[in-house]
């Protein structure tokens, strides 16, 4: 993993950017609306499952990257909506509204992942496409 392929620094640096900017936005929801112990909480369900899968890709670029993120923010987000977080209640009542929009964000995170894939395959097939001359 030393070596990477100009492709996998180029999506190394943006899955880091786009993690970033998750950091800021939640930084300032949390500043403005408030997410934590708030009516708002599902937005952060959202925005972690958004944005995490992007923290593993910056490691990396690769689609192993990805995947591990994907699979660790799902792992960690129903580990605890479906079990931890049940520990301290009486009887067993999931949040789905937490658990929906975690959901949602980690399919908003593969379908950012896919659609920036698609952009540098497009990219790359456009440049070694042969050029027509008239």
């Amino acid at each position: 993993m030393s070596k990477l392929t100009p492709r996998e620094r180029t999506t190394s640096r943006f899955a880091g950017l786009f993690f970033a900017a998750g950091c800021v936005l939640v930084v300032i929801f949390q500043a403005t609306i408030g997410l934590y112990f708030t009516r708002h909480y599902f937005v952060a369900h959202f925005l972690l499952g958004l944005f995490l899968p992007f923290l593993f890709y910056s490691m990396g670029g690769m689609r192993l990257t990805f995947w591990t993120g994907m699979a660790l923010t799902a792992t960690w987000h129903f580990g605890y909506e479906f079990w931890e977080d049940q520990l301290g209640r009486p009887i067993y009542t999931p949040d789905w509204d937490q658990i929906v929009s975690g959901t949602v964000g980690l399919v908003a995170a593969w379908a950012t992942y896919h659609a920036w894939n698609r952009h540098l395959d497009a990219r790359a097939q456009s440049k070694t496409a042969p050029r027509n001359s008239p």
